[in-house]
């Protein structure tokens, strides 16, 4: 049987057992799935209905058409559909079972994870993103499993994995990219690598990096690419730009500042390539946190 008092808080009131007959739901407080399995979801088709809490669709197929303010967006492979709450929209009847996992995030949980991230209230009006990550379908098979076995443990697991996905599904929107800390099993590679993450603010050319291993410009920078697949300025550029916004988070330091003390001589290369890396100036960075 399943919890439909939870299914309603983040679906909606007036969904029924009847609209779940042909769908896989697993359920928990803070997020659940759902699969459409032979046939729709009757509350998904209904005109105009609306969910308290976040939904993610990922397409399996290019057949699900949701129509949100009189125009029909497509899901598609590798792509998650997102929608924040109470906006109204409804699914399209098709001929062919649709085939998505349909995520509902609480809304108060999902606004609480996405602080770590950015400071303003998510809104999401039927946009698609591009999934770049495979840990989405990991943690998505794992819930699964785990809610379909009762145990003691069960209810924190489900919390645990919800956490992840939530963290997951945000990074895919906002393009997170993490923080590059490597090790690897070059030695010569590694300290190349502390080199760089310690004295990252100073003046660091290849020759430097080749001269402080003992080996040649192009020994040393095929041995560093072929170890962490990217090469060493690139590697510098990134350590670089992600101390710079550790930096700008704090509002002590200007953006000249902060390039300088990151190891850019120019200010304006600064913001070209933070915009580049980030998706938006230095200044409208710290705005955010002001």
């Amino acid at each position: 049987m399943l919890n439909i008092k939870t299914i309603k808080s983040l679906v909606g009131e007036s969904i029924t057992q009847e609209n779940l007959k042909f769908i896989d739901a697993f359920v928990s407080p803070k997020l659940s799935l759902f699969m459409p399995i032979g046939g729709s979801c009757g509350y998904a088709v209904t005109p105009n209905h609306q969910h308290p809490a976040y939904m993610f669709l990922m397409g399996y197929d290019d057949e699900t058409k949701i129509v949100l303010e009189g125009k029909s967006i497509v899901s598609s492979p590798n792509t998650i559909f997102c929608l924040s709450p109470n906006i109204q929209h409804h699914e399209v009847q098709n001929y062919l079972p649709p085939k998505y996992c349909a995520i509902f995030i609480e809304k108060d949980f999902f606004e609480e994870v996405f602080t770590f991230y950015k400071k303003e209230k998510p809104y999401f009006k039927g946009f698609l993103v591009d999934i770049k990550s495979y840990k989405m379908d990991v943690l998505i098979r794992d819930f699964i499993y785990e809610s379909q076995y009762q145990s003691l443990a069960q209810e924190t697991i489900l919390d645990s994995i919800a956490m992840l996905l939530t963290h997951e599904i945000i990074r895919n929107i906002i393009k997170y990219k993490p923080q590059m800390v490597l090790q690897t099993d070059n030695m010569i590679i590694n300290e190349s690598i502390k080199f760089i993450n310690i004295s990252y603010e100073q003046e660091i050319t290849i020759d430097i990096l080749a001269n402080h291993s003992n080996l040649s410009k192009s020994h040393f920078t095929k041995l560093f690419t072929d170890a962490i697949q990217v090469s060493p300025m690139v590697y510098l550029r990134t350590i670089r730009l992600q101390n710079a916004k550790k930096m700008l988070q704090t509002q002590k330091l200007t953006v000249t500042e902060v390039a300088q003390q990151c190891g850019f001589n120019s200010t304006s290369y600064f913001t070209k390539i933070f915009k580049e890396h980030f998706l938006e100036t230095p200044k409208e960075f710290m705005r955010r946190f002001g």
